[in-house]
């Protein structure tokens, strides 16, 4: 895919996501909706046009750039097994990294949690050295790594906080009307279960892609919002069977007793 048609499709998307139309454009623009359809169209943008949407979705071309350069080869989505434990090793260092990954910049980072000059370097310096970004003037820095990090399974991420996060995430009766929670069970063919799983893959992909649209939206108009996951063989009966040597053992207890 060309870089203009990729782009032009993060815009498109962009406009969709906050339901907004050509018309929409053309009346922000003060051209007429023909002329926006013609443009998209024929993907005859000039950058000062490019500039001036991005303007009216209240988004840089920065941030358009990085939508068009998501789920790319070149995009970094998995650490070194070296920066991983350079951000393990200090969470303070890992909680700005995620804060930069949701798409604050370091002004906002800043203002947000009142950290002073000398405490936002300290920061940036750190994931300079990890070469997680590219330390910029005026205490700013660029993200040299996807939005999305694929965590090593193995790595020192997920052995110190997969447990916890795990059982933060579920200690939730799910029962808001922003909340959903789902477990089915059956028996699938192997045809089934790969087209599932490719399915779930979509689904992952499509909550990246919304998160990266949403970047731009100011932080008071949003909200986080976590998504897992879960697919496995499983039966009914292995919780039965549990339950069942749970008992055991406590009448072997009581009797012991």
């Amino acid at each position: 895919m060309s870089q203009t048609r990729a782009l032009l499709q993060s815009l498109k998307k962009c406009l969709h996501s906050r339901g907004l139309t050509y018309r929409d454009v053309a009346v922000a623009l003060d051209i007429s909706e023909a002329s926006v359809k013609r443009i998209f169209s024929e993907q005859t943008f000039s950058l000062q046009r490019l500039e001036d949407v991005c303007r009216f979705l209240d988004m840089s071309f920065y941030d358009l750039a990085r939508m068009a350069r998501l789920g790319s080869e070149d995009e970094i989505t998995q650490l070194t097994l070296a920066q991983e434990r350079g951000l393990a090793k200090d969470p303070l260092v890992l909680t700005y990294f995620y804060l930069l990954l949701t798409g604050r910049t370091p002004g906002k980072i800043a203002k947000e949690f009142g950290l002073d000059a000398q405490q936002q370097t300290t920061m940036l310096v750190r994931l300079s050295r990890l070469k997680l970004i590219e330390l910029l003037p005026k205490n700013n820095g660029r993200l040299l790594t996807s939005r999305r990090i694929d965590w090593r399974r193995d790595g020192p991420i997920r052995k110190l906080y997969q447990r916890q996060v795990q059982q933060a995430f579920m200690d939730s009766d799910f029962d808001s009307g922003n909340e959903v929670f789902r477990f089915d069970t059956g028996e699938l063919s192997a045809a089934s279960v790969s087209v599932l799983t490719k399915k779930f893959e979509k689904l992952s992909q499509d909550f990246d892609e919304f998160a990266e649209l949403d970047i731009s939206t100011p932080v008071a108009k949003k909200k986080a919002y976590g998504m897992m996951v879960s697919f496995r063989p499983w039966t009914f009966w292995q919780i039965l069977e549990s339950t069942a040597n749970d008992m055991g053992l406590n009448a072997e207890r009581s009797q012991a007793q």
